[in-house]
């Protein structure tokens, strides 16, 4: 199975519908690591049809309308809080926003697979079995500059992911 995993949308929904044109037929799952940022954003990530899983970012500040969209709108996405943890395929999968909370729960030998954002910066590596994956930002910013906008995508079947860049 190939699942998307995004982060740090951060409202940039020219770069998001790139991404979910990029991915349209290439995956069965979408994992939000946060930073969405507003609800009409959560509508865009909706019109993939596919199960998606968000948790919130620091700047989720309208979490409530989020959720509120989410749940009334959309049965296909789940909202969770500071992280959340799925299965796929028989691999334990845990996703945050938060590098330390990533980091922390790839040490516990608990999950296959990891993922968090928050620093706009992409990451792929491994805590013994654990892969440990930042996948950048789908906004493309860092530190109010220009920077590569990229996601991932996650192949349950080998533990591993690619990180691509938005176009």
């Amino acid at each position: 199975m190939r699942i998307a995993v995004l982060s740090d949308t951060h409202d940039h929904i020219w770069n998001l519908a790139k991404v979910l044109t990029q991915i349209k037929g290439e995956v069965e799952a979408i994992i939000h690591c946060g930073d969405v940022i507003a609800p009409f954003s959560v509508g865009m990530l909706a019109t993939s049809e596919l199960p998606t899983y968000v948790c919130l970012g620091n700047n989720d500040e309208d979490h409530i309308g989020m959720e509120k969209k989410a749940n009334t709108k959309f049965t296909w996405i789940h909202i969770g809080q500071q992280f959340g943890e799925i299965e796929f395929d028989n691999r334990k999968v845990a996703f945050t926003h938060y590098p330390k909370l990533g980091e922390l729960l790839a040490k516990s030998g608990e999950y296959d697979a990891v993922f968090y954002g928050h620093t706009h910066v992409s990451e792929n590596k491994k805590f013994g079995r654990t892969l440990l994956l930042n996948p950048g930002s789908v906004c493309g910013i860092i530190d109010g500059k220009p920077a590569k906008a990229s996601y991932a995508i996650y192949d349950t079947k080998t533990n591993s992911a690619n990180i691509i860049e938005v176009k």
